[in-house]
C-alpha cells in the first residue's frame, strides 16, 4: 500500500474514532446531567408537596371522612401525577399512569424517600416516594414527574450528531487528502530524484524547503548524493587513470621498441663491426632497461600521481648524445635529420621520465612531417633552458592553448591512422612541471614549431 493511502486511511480512521468518541461522551454527558437535574428537580418538588399535604391534613384533619373525596381535591394542588396509599400500601387515590409499577411502595422507609424511574412506550417518568403522617393520619405518598421530554431531547442530540459526525467526516477526508498529498509530495519528488541517480544522473539533487524533518531528510538525502557523486568520481578517475596508463605505456612503447627493432634489424642483415655490434647491442639493452624503468615510473606518475622522484645530476652533453643515437634507427626509416646545440651542464633530473618528455616532442615533431629538427640547451641565471624546434606542418594558433590537454588531438584523422590516445603532449607537460618547469608551445602554421621548458641545476629545484 502506498503510503499516501496509508496515512489518508490512518488519519481518516484516528478522526472518526476520535468523532465517535467525543460524540458518545458528550451525549451521555449531557442526558446524565438533564437527569440529574430532572432527579433533583423531582426531589425538591417532592418536598414541597409533601410540606403541602402536611398543611392541608393539619387544616382539614376533621373532614377526612372520604379520603378519596378529599384525597383528590388534594392531588389537584399538587405538581405532576400523584397516587395516595393508606398505611397498608392500600391504593386510596390515584391518576397515575395505568402501567405503574407499584413495587416501589416496598423500598419506602419511615425516614427517607426514593425514586425510581419507569418507562411505557414513548413515556418516562421519575417516581419519588415516600411515607407522610400527620395527626394519626398515614399515608404513603407517590408522585410521578413526566421526563419524556429529556429522553426525546437525547434522541435528538444523536441524530444530529449523526449528521455532524458525517459531515465533519467528510470534510475531514477532503482535508486529509490535500494534507497527504502536500505531506507525500517531496517524498515522491525523492523517489525520482533517487530513481534518476540509480540511472546514472548523479548531479541532481533535491531542494530543501524549511528546517523541517523533510527539509532535514532532504539535507541528509542529498549530502548521501555528494558522496554517491564522489565515490563514482572517484571510481571514474581511477579508471580513466589506468586507461591512460595503458594508452601513456603504449605510446611510449613505440619509439624505443622502433629502436630496438632497427638495431635488431641492423645486426641480423648487415656484416657489422664488433665495435658496431657492441653499440647495437648495447643500445638494445639499454632501451630494454629503460622501458622497465619506465612501465614503473610511468605507473607511478599517471595512476598513483606521485611527485616524490629522485632526481639525479646529469651531464647534459651525455643525457642528449644518448637520446641521439637511440633515435637514429628512427629517424634514418622517417628522413628526419636531428641537429643538438648543447651547452655543457649538469642539471637535476628524473633521467627516464625527461627522456619520456623529449622523445614525446619528438614524436610529435616527426609526426608533424618535418625534415629537420633542432635541439638547443643553454644556461639562463640559474636555470637551463631546452628548446626542441622542428620545420613541420605547425599548430593553428586556436589550437595551440589546448595541446597539452588530456586526449585532445589537433589532427583526429592521423592520430586515429597512428593510434595515438592524445596523451604524449599531456604527459609531457606534467613531466616538465615535476622538474619544475613549465611546457611552452610557439607555432605558426606551415613553419613550425617550438617546444620550451626549464631545468634546475643542482640544488635548485623545489622539493615537491
Amino acid at each position: 500500500m502506498r503510503l499516501f493511502a496509508k496515512f489518508f486511511l490512518c488519519a481518516t480512521l484516528v478522526i472518526s474514532i476520535s468523532l465517535l468518541v467525543s460524540g458518545y461522551l458528550l451525549i451521555i454527558t449531557s442526558y446524565r446531567n438533564a437527569i440529574s437535574r430532572e432527579v433533583e428537580r423531582a426531589l425538591m418538588q417532592y418536598q414541597y408537596d409533601k410540606f403541602i399535604m402536611q398543611a392541608n391534613l393539619i387544616t382539614n384533619a376533621e373532614n377526612f371522612d372520604v379520603p378519596q373525596l378529599t384525597l383528590g381535591r388534594l392531588a389537584s394542588e399538587l405538581s405532576g401525577l400523584t397516587g395516595f396509599f393508606d398505611d397498608e400500601k392500600e391504593l386510596l387515590y390515584s391518576d397515575l399512569p395505568s402501567q405503574t409499577d407499584l413495587s416501589i411502595l416496598d423500598d419506602i422507609s419511615d425516614n427517607s424517600h426514593i425514586y425510581q424511574f419507569q418507562t411505557f412506550g414513548d413515556e418516562s417518568y421519575i417516581y419519588v416516594g415516600g411515607k407522610l403522617t400527620q395527626n394519626d393520619i398515614t399515608l404513603h405518598l407517590l408522585i410521578a414527574t413526566d421526563i419524556s421530554s429529556v429522553i426525546a431531547g437525547r434522541q435528538q442530540m444523536a441524530q444530529s450528531f449523526v449528521r455532524v459526525y458525517f459531515s465533519t467526516l467528510l470534510i475531514s477526508m477532503a482535508v486529509i487528502m490535500v494534507l497527504s498529498a502536500l505531506i507525500t509530495k517531496p517524498l515522491k519528488r525523492m523517489n525520482a530524484i533517487a530513481a534518476a541517480i540509480a540511472r546514472g544522473r548523479y548531479n541532481i539533487r533535491l531542494p530543501i524547503k524549511g528546517s523541517d524533518e523533510i527539509g532535514k531528510l532532504s539535507d541528509s538525502f542529498n549530502r548521501m548524493a555528494d558522496a554517491i557523486e564522489d565515490n563514482i568520481n572517484e571510481l571514474e578517475e581511477n579508471a580513466r587513470q589506468k586507461e591512460d596508463f595503458v594508452a601513456n605505456f603504449a605510446h611510449e612503447l613505440k619509439t624505443p621498441l622502433t629502436s630496438v627493432i632497427g638495431y635488431a634489424d641492423m645486426l641480423y642483415q648487415k656484416d657489422l663491426t664488433t665495435e658496431q655490434v657492441k653499440d647495437a647491442a648495447w643500445y638494445i639493452l639499454s632501451e630494454g632497461l629503460r622501458l622497465e624503468a619506465l612501465s614503473l615510473k610511468l605507473m607511478d606518475l599517471i595512476v598513483l600521481n606521485r611527485r616524490d622522484f629522485l632526481f639525479e645530476e646529469v651531464s647534459t652533453e651525455e643525457l642528449f648524445t644518448y637520446l641521439a643515437g637511440g633515435l637514429k634507427p628512427v629517424l634514418n626509416e622517417r628522413k628526419v635529420s636531428l641537429h643538438l646545440k648543447i651547452q655543457p651542464a649538469y642539471v637535476l633530473i628524473e633521467h627516464d621520465l625527461l627522456k619520456t618528455l623529449l622523445l614525446n616532442l619528438i614524436d610529435n615533431s616527426i609526426k608533424a612531417k618535418c625534415k629537420h629538427i633542432e635541439i638547443i640547451g643553454k644556461q639562463n641565471g640559474n636555470r637551463y633552458n631546452i628548446s626542441v624546434a622542428d620545420n613541420g606542418k605547425g599548430i593553428p594558433a586556436s589550437e595551440l592553448n589546448r595541446i597539452t590537454e588530456a586526449f585532445y588531438m589537433v589532427d583526429k584523422s592521423r592520430s586515429r591512422k597512428q593510434r595515438n590516445a592524445g596523451l604524449g603532449l599531456a604527459l609531457a607537460a606534467r613531466i616538465a612541471e615535476i622538474h619544475g618547469g613549465v611546457l611552452t608551445f610557439k607555432s605558426e602554421e606551415g613553419t613550425g614549431t617550438i617546444a620550451k621548458f626549464d631545468l634546475a641545476f643542482k640544488g635548485d629545484i623545489d622539493d615537491e
